[in-house]
């Protein structure tokens, strides 16, 4: 074995943690070159430790890596971005914690995933920068697109036909709007209003923070949240940890800060234009 193949260097982000022992940690780290992976940590929460504070969920850092033979060893960690300001808002580190296990659910290990990756790092640079839960429903309508499930959300994802411009039911099992013809092959789904419809079309091109400067009342925000979570469910085949959290948070009407250990692997504004 080679000098170069003992070690290893990249940028990532740590998705999450897991403590071992008296002073060690496992994290999983989503990294630019090399996919997700995990490493151990050691001695990692020892007051001395180096590397202590820039291994922290949410935190984007370079690291140097060294093979093992079960599990590779973090060597060096450096800060490049630590999200200050998104773990001191209790909403936005929620909505990054969701984002994050988002990621982790729809990655596999040691697989390069630079456009997952890249989104992932704009939308973090945005909730540190203040942006609303609209980065979350950004990164859920890319992530699909990104990883072949992209919502048809132009023609009737059962008959393909051109849909008119009302309001239309989006199933998350056909994989986005149905017409009414098709309303009955469709074995589950919610009527969008005209102006979801719209949003969802514009934030497909739209950037981030132009996604985010869109004015959405309670009442839209919720729309989106249901339907983006709706074509999101069906992939995944299960609930996240996060969204079951967040739903008895807005049940309970309270949102209190959620752990960013709490996250286990089993995170005059314009109107849309018209299509």
């Amino acid at each position: 074995m080679t000098d170069r193949s003992r070690s290893y260097s990249t940028e990532g982000i740590v998705l999450r943690r897991r403590n071992i022992g008296e002073a060690d940690s496992i994290l999983t780290l989503f990294s630019l070159h090399e996919g997700k992976f995990d490493a151990v940590a050691r001695g990692v929460r020892k007051a001395k430790s180096r590397m202590r504070g820039h291994l922290e969920p949410l935190t984007r850092v370079q690291v140097h890596v060294a093979r093992g033979r079960s599990l590779d060893v973090f060597t060096q960690a450096e800060t490049i971005e630590a999200h200050r300001a998104l773990k001191a808002d209790l909403e936005r580190m929620n909505l990054a914690l969701y984002c994050a296990e988002l990621a982790d659910r729809f990655t596999i290990d040691r697989v390069e995933q630079r456009p997952i990756y890249e989104l992932l790092v704009d939308v973090f640079h945005a909730l540190d920068g203040g942006a609303s839960a609209q980065a979350a429903r950004y990164f859920e309508l890319h992530l699909l697109a990104i990883t072949g499930y992209e919502a048809q959300l132009d023609a009737c994802a059962v008959c393909r036909q051109k849909l008119p411009e009302e309001e239309t039911l989006i199933s998350g099992p056909a994989g986005g709007l149905v017409c009414r013809a098709c309303r009955p092959a469709a074995s589950s789904g919610r009527i969008l209003s005209v102006r979801a419809v719209k949003v969802l079309r514009y934030g497909r091109t739209a950037t981030i923070h132009q996604f985010d400067n869109l004015r959405l009342d309670d009442t839209l925000e919720r729309e989106l949240r249901a339907a983006l979570g709706d074509l999101v469910r069906p992939v995944l085949d299960r609930e996240l940890n996060t969204t079951r959290y967040m739903d008895a948070l807005e049940r309970a009407d309270r949102i209190p800060a959620l752990s960013p250990n709490h996250v286990q692997s089993d995170q005059s504004n314009p109107v849309p234009p018209e299509p």
